[in-house]
C-alpha cells in the first residue's frame, strides 16, 4: 500500500500485488478425515482430495498428519494414482 499523494480535499493510495510462482514441491495433510494438498507454504490448498485417511496403512497415516512432503508433482501424482480409489 502506498501513498500516491494527499491534502485536505483528497488522499490518493495505490495497492501493488505481486504473485508468487508456487513451487514445485508439496505436502500432504489431513481435514475432514481426508487427505488433502497443499502447496510447499503449508497455506495455500492445492487440491481436495477422495483420499479418506481411514483407508491408509498406520505408517502412512501418521507421515500425513505430521505433513507429509512431497518433492515434485511426479511423486504426488504417483502416491494420488497408487491411493485414489
Amino acid at each position: 500500500l502506498e501513498v500516491l499523494s494527499f491534502s485536505p480535499q483528497k488522499v490518493v493510495v495505490q495497492m501493488n500485488y505481486e504473485y508468487e510462482q508456487p513451487g514445485n514441491s508439496f505436502y500432504l495433510m489431513v481435514e475432514d478425515n481426508y487427505v488433502v494438498v497443499y502447496l510447499d507454504d503449508k497455506i495455500t490448498l492445492y487440491m481436495d482430495t477422495d483420499i479418506s485417511l481411514k483407508d491408509l496403512p498406520d505408517e502412512l497415516q501418521q507421515e500425513i498428519i505430521q505433513g507429509m512432503y512431497v518433492e515434485d508433482e511426479e511423486n504426488l501424482y504417483d502416491f494420488l494414482e497408487n491411493y485414489s480409489s
